[in-house]
């Protein structure tokens, strides 16, 4: 059997950081980009007894897992352990150390066996523990600034978010960091006939470049039929794919205006993640020049947004243009957006390396 320990100060209460980890998509949200992983079933929070199924693929072969939740006390520590999967044994301690009022110690505690016993040990154990070096330096990473995030804006209410078009590749690294930051997060796809009403506050349609314009302009004139509570539309089109409709972005939010929802068009630059875009078939790509934003510092920044009831109008979202593309755009420095990566060398070692 062996053993991995990983462990980091956070900088929040630990009540904070174990309710981080209760929340719907917490696991989607510290699954790496780089990992073929798919969990089953609807996002469920997290309680004793909790099964999750998933589906994982290595070096193309598709496994099917159920890990189970076999201990949890509030503050303290959590456990899940392996039911079906690759490992013979596997069961991860999550434990959670108050160091003071502001800052917590997580504790990533695993014990693990491999199939085939002395064998596979000998030949796989040093490379499953690189992994686990990697993948754990990613998720700590994730905890410390999303948690640094949560802090800051622990003070603004939470929002009923319903995200449009789940089918776009932004919808889950959005979605899962929305839910963590404990907003309350619904898909609808274009069309359902569920959209009418609802009591969502903020509503975000993922266009793509196949977008039809039209097709948005008559679903917001829907979804305003049947909810007097939205506040809040964001559209996000990514640039770096061709998606530049903001020119009739006033017209399509017409309605919208007149009933006093804050509307908001985000362009994004090339979107860095392992997962989508320009790095998921070109890993080297390294453009100054081009605009880019990492997809963490994306989400973060529409949350930003959202919240932040002084902004609205056309934004552009990259790291690296502080000259907006035309004067109806303002830019993420312009708001005073902290970001996370605000360099592509770093941009690309939170998702790559």
């Amino acid at each position: 059997m062996r053993n991995f320990v990983y462990k980091s100060e956070i900088e929040c209460p630990v009540s904070a950081l174990f309710d981080w980890h209760l929340r719907e998509r917490a696991f989607e949200r510290l699954t790496p980009p780089w990992l073929d992983v798919h969990v089953k079933g609807m996002p469920k929070p997290l309680e004793l007894g909790l099964k999750i199924d998933m589906s994982v693929r290595k070096f193309g072969v598709p496994l099917d897992c159920r890990f189970a939740v076999t201990e949890l006390e509030t503050d303290k520590k959590f456990v899940d352990e392996q039911l079906k999967g690759p490992f013979a044994y596997w069961r991860h301690e999550h434990k959670f150390e108050a160091l003071d009022g502001d800052r917590s110690l997580m504790h990533d505690d695993i014990r693990f066996t491999l199939p085939l016993g002395f064998v596979s040990d000998r030949l796989m154990g040093p490379f499953m523990e690189r992994d686990l070096q990697r993948l754990f330096q990613y998720r700590h990473e994730v905890l410390k600034r999303d948690l640094s995030n949560f802090m800051r804006n622990r003070m603004r209410p939470r929002q009923k978010c319903s995200v449009l078009s789940p089918q776009s590749k932004l919808f889950e690294p959005l979605a899962s960091y929305l839910a963590t930051q404990g907003h309350a997060v619904h898909a609808h796809p274009l069309g359902s006939e569920q959209i009418q009403g609802d009591d969502t506050t903020t509503l975000i349609n993922l266009c793509d470049q196949a977008s039809d314009m039209r097709t948005t302009e008559s679903l917001i004139s829907d979804y305003l039929t049947g909810n007097s509570r939205l506040k809040v539309y964001i559209e996000v089109h990514d640039a770096y794919a061709g998606d530049n409709s903001n020119e009739n972005f006033n017209r399509r939010c017409e309605r919208l205006l007149e009933a006093s929802v804050r509307c908001i068009y985000v362009r994004t630059g090339a979107i860095l993640s392992a997962g989508f875009g320009v790095l998921r078939n070109n890993r080297d790509w390294r453009s100054e020049t081009q605009p880019w934003i990492a997809v963490d510092d994306l989400v973060s920044a529409i949350e930003f947004c959202m919240l932040d009831e002084t902004i609205s109008g056309q934004i552009h979202m990259t790291a690296n243009q502080k000259k907006p593309p035309t004067n109806e755009f303002k830019t993420l420095f312009d708001m005073q957006y902290p970001f996370r990566y605000p360099t592509l060398k770093a941009a690309r070692a939170h998702v790559l390396e």
